[in-house]
């Protein structure tokens, strides 16, 4: 009869940018088993912004040493609940997926999401789109992850994607649901 592998505890440890705290624990036979697993936050329990109540942080583990397991930053997501009340009925919903390339050589997807009047006509809102595009672009490739991920918490990218896009049509709100970083690009 083999003998049964005993399962031990590992704290799981923020990166750097959030302070290195811990934000939970796993049980596991082998340190190894741990490496890729991702963890779940809510964005209130790493920043204390009860504002930000809407936004999941993921967390990918891809270091074990001794018994911590060291996270990277892996993604965001927005609730369900929170984007079905920015969009209601009598708005138009403009949505972009783009894939960038941090200046600091990460490779991450951002999703948006932008809230308009309905009763607007089709060339505007491809303006907006056009605009929402370029602007994301300009400020992802021009931010290192961290700079990115600060600019996303604290609400400075929003602000200013409101209003660069006011003079073609105001936005009725706008936010970033869905972050992914895909993995570094080597150089």
């Amino acid at each position: 009869m083999a003998a049964k592998k005993i399962k031990e505890w590992y704290k799981i440890i923020a990166p750097k940018y959030f302070g290195e705290k811990e934000i939970g624990k796993t049980l596991a036979t082998e340190p190894s088993n741990l490496i890729g697993k991702k963890i779940n936050l809510s964005a209130i329990e790493l920043t204390d912004n009860f504002s930000k109540y809407y936004v999941k942080m993921v967390f990918r583990i891809n270091k074990v040493d001794g018994k911590f397991a060291f996270t990277e930053f892996a993604g965001t997501e927005c609730l369900r609940d929170y984007l079905s009340r920015m969009v209601l009925r009598r708005v138009r919903r403009i949505d972009t997926v783009q894939d960038f390339v941090t200046s600091d050589k990460k490779k991450i997807t951002v999703k948006g999401l932008g809230v308009i009047g309905r009763r607007v006509k089709s060339s505007i809102t491809v303006k907006v789109s056009n605009k929402i595009k370029e602007l994301l672009k300009s400020i992802v490739e021009n931010s290192t992850l961290d700079d990115f991920i600060d600019g996303m918490i604290s609400d400075d990218i929003k602000a200013k994607i409101l209003k660069e896009i006011r003079p073609i049509y105001p936005l009725r709100n706008f936010e970033i649901r869905k972050t992914e970083v895909i993995g570094n690009i080597s150089k």
